[in-house]
């Protein structure tokens, strides 16, 4: 995989700011628009305190749920040291870009995470993550008011009707196409950038 200049995903990642990362801190101020970037932080603390811990955060590698996933890493450090494993889900409901694949495998490797990969719809797929680990409470998601179907919803919103019930979070479904970007370039972090610069909005 690519990351920029560097040669590795590791070696990318020690690029990051982390001096707005340590257990403690609560300052963001280098993480692209700061009253938003708080914002958001404070909703996954809220979802992890509510939730008692028993959360798990959506990852398919793009841009959204990878902004999001650096979201969770900063409330994490201001919560505790060590950091605590979080689960993690890919749900795969197609053919899947070698890159993202890559780029996941990559992430699963730095970050604490313990990946669960589900080959099914959403639907279908959620029911399993239900059914394997039923005592999560809250699914961290990095749905915006843009993307097809979510105009309506909110930081926190349940499942529809008909759906496995869990409360889908939200932390950053105000956040506009311009500040996912301005955050990940702000904060140096690593992203899967091969399939963005040939034109892929959406993964």
């Amino acid at each position: 995989a690519e990351y920029g200049e560097f040669q590795t995903f590791q070696h990318y990642f020690k690029q990051i700011n982390l001096s707005v990362m340590q257990p403690g801190s609560s300052d963001v101020s280098a993480c692209g628009e700061p009253a938003l970037v708080s914002a958001a932080v404070a909703v996954v603390t809220k979802a992890l305190e509510d939730a008692g811990g028993a959360v798990a955060i959506a990852f398919n590698g793009g841009k959204d749920c990878t902004v999001v996933l650096h979201l969770l890493y900063l409330a994490l450090q201001q919560q505790a040291s060590p950091i605590p494993s979080v689960l993690g889900v890919c749900i795969e409901s197609g053919e899947t870009f070698p890159e993202v694949e890559q780029f996941i495998d990559d992430v699963v490797e730095v970050y604490p995470i313990t990946l669960v990969r589900i080959k099914a719809g959403i639907k279908e797929g959620l029911e399993i993550l239900m059914k394997e680990h039923p005592d999560i409470k809250a699914i961290l998601m990095g749905t915006r008011r843009t993307d097809p179907y979510s105009s309506h919803l909110t930081e926190f919103a349940p499942t529809d009707p008909g759906w496995p019930q869990i409360l889908r979070v939200n932390p950053i479904i105000t956040w506009s196409y311009s500040q996912v970007w301005d955050f990940l370039r702000s904060l140096q972090a690593p992203y899967c950038p091969r399939l963005f610069l040939a034109g892929f909005q959406h993964l």
